[in-house]
Formats: C-alpha cells, sequence, structure tokens
C-alpha cells in the first residue's frame, strides 16, 4: 500500500506538475473542470451511499458551469458573472425540483446536498483557475501545492511515528495533535524553500504567516473531508487514486488553502 502510494504520487505529481509549468490558462482550467466534475461525482456518490437525496446531474452540469467563471473572468473581468452564475444555478435547481415527481421530503434535501457539493467541490476548486490567473500564478500554484502536500506528508510520517494523543477522534481517530505540529513543521520548512528559490516576491512575513495559514486551513480541509466520510459512513471519496483513495481525499487540503492564499495574494502581495 506504501509503495503504491508513493507511486501514484510520483506519476500524478508529475502529470500535474508538467501542466502548471508548460500548459497556458486554458490547458489549467480544463484539468480543473475535469477534477471538478469528478469530484462532484464522488461527492454525489458518497451522498448516495447514505441514501441522502441528490440532483446528481443537474449538480454535476452546474457545478462544471460555475468552474467557467475564473476563466471567463480573465478575459472579461467586468461582467458580473459570479452573480449572474450562482443566480443561474439555484433557479436552475429550483427548476429542476419543481418539474421532477419527487415528494417535498424529498426534494428540499436533495436540493441542499446538491447546492452544498456546487459550492464545496466546484467554488473552492475554481479558486485554483483564479490564483492561475494572477500575475506569478504559476509560482503561486507551485507554492501552494508544495506547502499543502509538504504538510500532509510531515503529518503522515510524524503522526505515524510519534502520535499519541488524537487530534479530533470523533471525525477521524487515526490524526494526531503530534501529526498536526509536524505538517505544521513541514509547510513552514517548505514555505521557506519557496521564498529563497522560486518566490521572492514572498517577503520575510509573507513566507511565516502563509506557511501556517495554509497548514492550518489544509488541514482544517482534511478534517471536513473526513467529517463529511464519516457522517456517510464511507473510508474513501472514491478509488480513483490507487494508494490514496479518491480525488477528494487528495485535495481535501489545496480545496482550503487555495482560496485563503488567492485572496491573500490579491490583498497583501
Amino acid at each position: 500500500m506504501h509503495r503504491t502510494r508513493i507511486v501514484t504520487a510520483i506519476i500524478g505529481g508529475g502529470l500535474l506538475l508538467a501542466i502548471i509549468g508548460w500548459g497556458n490558462l486554458l490547458a489549467f482550467w480544463l484539468v480543473v473542470s475535469i477534477g471538478i466534475i469528478i469530484g462532484l461525482i464522488e461527492f454525489y456518490t458518497m451522498a448516495g451511499a447514505r441514501n441522502f437525496s441528490t440532483y446528481r446531474l443537474p449538480g454535476v452540469f452546474l457545478g462544471w458551469l460555475l468552474s467557467l467563471v475564473p476563466f471567463v473572468s480573465a478575459r472579461f473581468d467586468s461582467l458580473p458573472l459570479l452573480d449572474f452564475t450562482l443566480t443561474l444555478i439555484l433557479l436552475s435547481l429550483l427548476l429542476y425540483a419543481l418539474l421532477t415527481k419527487r415528494s417535498l421530503s424529498e426534494s428540499i434535501p436533495a436540493l441542499a446536498v446538491t447546492l452544498f457539493g456546487i459550492l464545496y467541490v466546484s467554488w473552492l476548486l475554481s479558486h485554483l483557475t483564479l490564483l492561475r490567473g494572477l500575475p506569478h500564478g504559476k509560482r503561486l500554484i507551485f507554492y501552494l501545492l508544495l506547502v499543502v502536500w509538504s504538510g500532509d506528508t510531515g503529518a503522515y510520517y510524524a503522526g505515524s511515528l510519534l502520535g499519541t494523543h488524537p487530534l479530533a477522534p470523533m471525525i477521524s481517530p487515526k490524526k494526531t495533535i503530534e501529526g498536526a505540529v509536524g505538517g505544521l513543521v513541514a509547510s513552514l520548512i517548505a514555505s521557506y524553500v519557496a521564498y529563497r528559490t522560486f518566490l521572492p516576491l514572498l517577503g520575510a512575513h509573507d513566507w511565516i504567516m502563509l506557511g501556517v495559514l495554509l497548514a492550518i486551513v489544509a488541514q482544517l480541509g482534511d478534517l471536513c473531508e473526513s467529517m463529511i466520510k464519516r457522517g456517510v459512513n464511507v473510508k474513501d471519496s472514491g478509488t480513483l487514486l490507487p494508494g490514496h483513495g479518491g480525488l477528494l481525499d487528495r485535495l481535501d487540503g489545496v480545496m482550503f488553502a487555495a482560496p485563503v492564499l488567492y485572496y491573500y495574494a490579491r490583498v497583501l502581495l
């Protein structure tokens, strides 16, 4: 299992880094939009495992539609695309609920779960495209993945070797405080390495602040994903990535960290 996990990480990470490094914004958006479609399918499949009703097909399509907003906004920044798209999504789901022959006791939860999936998966992941569209966007994406995934690795090994005190036993019994601290330290080291090598636009305070912020929100994203999986009684979000589980299992930290880095970069960098 451990070897499979490493092989998957090397192959998948290598392909992703190649797309980020040599692809343009369109290529990057295509990868993100495919990831959003897969993530939504995983999310609605998990919901179905607990017999939660969803509007799966409209949810996947409207979630993909929302992923278009950052890409189109990069070319037509003056258009109120987000306002329009969110309104369209809400009205479309309500209309779909009216046209289907489900009872109110089923359609209201279906609307709630479907809309939550769109916001949780599509809108959070769409911040990757927003981040890529910024000046130095490629470097910021590299930085994000380096810090978050270094934190994941640090938390995994620190928790495995030193972990004795549970972090959130009701949500994820295997996660420990020692693992969380190890993840924070690893993220800080990765942030410093990025600052000293390929991302000098970070100030001396930025690499510290971002290292801490991204480490914390990434671990919160991991816990939120664990909460959802425990709530629907599944171990992994899917089976797409051998040794890792589903795509959401691998991107849970990135989903929460991407918005933080994007808004930090917009305001403070």
